[in-house]
C-alpha cells in the first residue's frame, strides 16, 4: 500500500477506536447517573419514612397536651360552677 493509504486507514481505525471509547464512556456515566439516582430516592423515601414517624409522634403529643389542658380548664370550669 501507498504510505497515503496507510496513514488514511490508520486514522479510520483510530477513528473508530475513539467512537467505541466514547460510546462507553456515555454508557457509564449514563449507568452511574441512574445509580446515583436511584441511590438519592432511596434516602429521600428513607427520610420520608422518617419525618412521618416523627409526624405522628409530636401530632400525638401535641393531642395529648391539648386533651390535658381541656380536660383541666373542665374542672376548673366545674369548680368554679361548683363555688360559685
Amino acid at each position: 500500500m501507498l504510505p497515503k493509504q496507510d496513514i488514511m486507514l490508520k486514522l479510520a481505525e483510530i477513528e473508530e477506536s475513539l467512537n467505541q471509547l466514547e460510546q462507553r464512556l456515555y454508557d457509564r456515566v449514563s449507568a452511574e447517573d441512574r445509580e446515583g439516582s436511584a441511590r438519592l430516592e432511596n434516602q429521600l423515601q428513607k427520610l420520608d419514612i422518617k419525618m412521618s414517624g416523627i409526624e405522628r409522634k409530636v401530632g400525638s403529643t401535641t393531642n395529648n397536651n391539648w386533651e390535658k389542658e381541656n380536660v383541666f380548664m373542665m374542672q376548673k370550669l366545674e369548680l368554679s360552677y361548683k363555688t360559685s
